[in-house]
């Protein structure tokens, strides 16, 4: 087993199968929808990476800034 997937098991185990399942299925489901809407809206196929990117760090730090912070979820 990779480390990787030592590490998907071990959030499996913490915060419950079910739940991590549906959080990641989410999360990929939104993300492959969106991904559709970029096709064709830009110039060239690195610009759409760009966007991408710049768009998931922003999503990362926001949710590391409710994860820090708790009581910014309530």
């Amino acid at each position: 087993m990779t480390p990787t997937e030592q590490k998907i098991e071990k959030f499996h185990a913490i915060v419950g199968a079910d739940i991590s399942y549906r959080f990641e299925k989410q999360i990929t489901d939104a993300v492959m929808e969106l991904a559709e809407l970029l096709e064709g809206r830009f110039l060239d196929n690195e610009t759409k990476v760009d966007y991408a990117t710049h768009v998931f760090a922003k999503v990362l730090d926001d949710l590391m800034d409710l994860l820090e912070h708790p009581s910014h979820l309530n």
